[in-house]
């Protein structure tokens, strides 16, 4: 006898039940293996946990324009912002961002909010991205950027080259977790947390602009902010890592992030990658600090140690100029036929109001301009040291650090010279320009001598890249002696290690060279290449990973170059990829979906299990 349909249905149920629980468990299995539960396996939740945004927001705060973006990393805020660009079309943005306290059974309350990017004429709406570190609850980054699908009559009007893209940053303290009673002295029925104190903890805020030119890089939280408290921005022309943290006061001395341990020696390198001596000195064959040269080191006396180094520093002169080792009849590549004309100069000129750039030594002739009658800086001085500490003083030549703090303004301190970086800071350094204030937009007081009060540590690392390719070729390429010159380089970063504080950057290049089978005053070719660095923000110490072999680029526009480029540093990334724990990631949110045309379904906090319905 035939079973009856009922069973069968049954049956069936129970069937697609156990299929289900299965399937269930392996997500679970899976979630423990990696560390996280991805959101779009789990895409409905129980009708209890989800929030409709139009019952805990007043009407007038929607119809004022607000755009949410979502949670904090705590769960404690909802994030929102507004962008007003006036009523004609020749009116700049202004941009605001608003923290909004979060309880399930009860409406949003506004607690803090920030003016983005104070002081920049925006004439564009921005692709808006904000991200906060793994660890680091103290302070919020925003990272603004414009494009050309704007159709903006001023944005056309003043953006003439489409080589350039602006880049805004603005780096805000969060709100206290409860009123403090130096944010807001005086009690108030209102709900903001944050007013007319003076509380340096809760309330600096620090602007930024500059310009990146094409190829333009990508903006990676993944790694840029992968250490707390630091945020690396590639500017085109160089890597910036800069370090805000809070000093605490108290005759307690403000915490150095970067380049904590200074170089020993210009000898002394971790690896003999990027080292000026020449190949077979016995510089280049000892290891550093090994038994034998620190025996022989004070065997000598101090007069044969300068004979020596003076003597060493002629050699890699006449090295770097081509002269030892020069054969007769070879050709001869020096600086002089190894024009540097990297990006040409309309870029070098739309770059400079952005960010201020100095003169630095180069290997060879390039945008920097070597100041007369000054060394390299990676070269020992003409004239001996006058002592061992002057000796060892030596620093990388491709990098820059300055470390600035900044106080709440005094009574009758003026303003000007106060809250600034950059752009003709007294030691030259090539700095982004940033700007320090507080919530009401008074510049900060620049801290000169001794200050025992609480202050705001600004630190900039920067790495300059046509320095730093010249050094890798020159000293690790096995194809240095065909190199004339390189057009264009794109930088992507492969890993930052927040423990060691090592970062691996891939430089990827279009370079001018002589090929092997040519005959000798034949015409160079373009080919393409890569670098592999790693940067040690401790030290600001480079060593090369590895060279690539040269690829000749025949018929490629610079656009498929750098696009194959660029697929292949995200191959290399995701074979390197460890997940992250639970609690330690990035928390990013952006306004994408706005600039698609389109919005966001549901704000989603996935450690919780909460949602806002929009």
């Amino acid at each position: 006898m035939a079973p009856s349909s009922k069973s069968e249905k049954n049956d069936g149920k129970s069937k697609a039940y156990g299929k289900h629980r299965d399937h269930i468990v392996k997500l679970l299995v899976c979630g423990k293996l990696s560390g996280h539960f991805p959101q779009r396996r789990f895409r409905k939740l129980p009708p209890r946990v989800c929030v409709p945004l139009k019952n805990i927001v007043s009407e007038e705060f929607l119809r004022a324009g607000h755009i949410f973006l979502g949670f904090t990393k705590c769960g404690r805020y909802v994030l929102s912002y507004t962008s007003d660009c006036g009523e004609d079309d020749f009116s700049f943005y202004t941009y605001h961002l608003y923290w909004w306290e979060f309880n399930l059974h009860s409406r949003l309350k506004q607690v803090h909010h920030v003016q983005l990017f104070a002081g920049e004429e925006i004439y564009s709406d921005l692709y808006l991205t904000v991200c906060e570190w793994p660890n680091d609850t103290s302070k919020i980054i925003i990272f603004g950027f414009n494009t050309r699908s704007s159709s903006s009559v001023l944005m056309n009007l003043m953006m003439s080259d489409e080589n350039n893209r602006d880049i805004y940053i603005t780096i805000a303290s969060m709100p206290p977790p409860k009123p403090c009673s130096q944010c807001c002295p005086l009690p108030s029925a209102s709900t903001i947390r944050t007013g007319g104190g003076e509380c340096l903890e809760h309330g600096y805020v620090l602007n930024s602009r500059y310009q990146v030119v094409y190829p333009f890089p990508t903006f990676q939280p993944a790694f840029q902010l992968k250490k707390d408290q630091v945020i690396l921005l590639n500017t085109s022309y160089s890597l910036v890592a800069c370090g805000v943290s809070l000093c605490s006061g108290d005759q307690d001395p403000s915490p150095q992030i970067l380049y904590t341990k200074r170089l020993s020696s210009s000898i002394a390198c971790p690896a003999p990658t990027l080292s000026s001596a020449p190949q077979n000195s016995p510089e280049r064959r000892l290891p550093p600090n090994s038994p034998c040269q620190q025996s022989t080191q004070h065997s000598q006396s101090q007069a044969a140690a300068r004979a020596r180094e003076f003597a060493a520093d002629l050699f890699r002169r006449a090295q770097a100029n081509g002269v030892v080792g020069e054969k007769e009849g070879e050709r001869r590549v020096g600086p002089d036929d190894r024009a540097q004309s990297t990006k040409d100069k309309g870029h070098l000129e739309t770059q400079k109001p952005a960010l201020e750039r100095t003169s630095l030594p180069q290997a060879s002739t390039s945008a920097h301009s070597l100041p007369s009658g000054t060394p390299p800086a990676h070269f020992p001085p003409t004239s001996p040291p006058t002592s061992a500490s002057e000796a060892t003083s030596a620093e990388p030549g491709y990098v820059n650090y300055s470390n600035l703090q900044y106080r709440l303004p005094q009574p009758g301190a003026s303003e000007q010279g106060t809250g600034q970086t950059g752009g003709g800071y007294e030691d030259d350094k090539v700095q982004l320009p940033f700007t320090v204030t507080d919530l009401k937009g008074r510049n900060l007081e620049l801290v000169n001598g001794t200050y025992n009060g609480r202050c705001v540590s600004v630190e900039q690392l920067t790495l300059d890249f046509e320095y730093l390719i010249n050094e890798v070729i020159r000293n690790d390429a096995s194809w240095a002696s065909q190199f004339c010159s390189f057009s264009d380089y794109d930088v992507v970063i492969l890993e930052v290690c927040p423990e060691t504080n090592i970062v691996m950057i891939n430089i990827g290049l279009l370079l001018l060279a002589f090929s092997n089978s040519d005959e000798e005053h034949c015409r160079p070719n373009t080919y393409h290449s890569n670098l592999r660095v790693s940067w040690d923000l401790n030290t600001g110490v480079c060593c090369t990973v590895g060279v690539g072999d040269l690829t000749e680029v025949k018929g490629q526009t610079s656009g498929s170059v750098w696009s194959s480029y660029r697929k292949t540093c995200v191959n290399t990334v995701m074979k390197w990829l460890v997940p992250e724990s639970g609690s330690r990631y990035i928390n990013r949110m952006t306004n994408e979906a706005l600039h698609k045309g389109s919005s966001l379904q549901v704000l989603a906090d996935s450690d919780r299990c909460t949602w806002i319905v929009l």
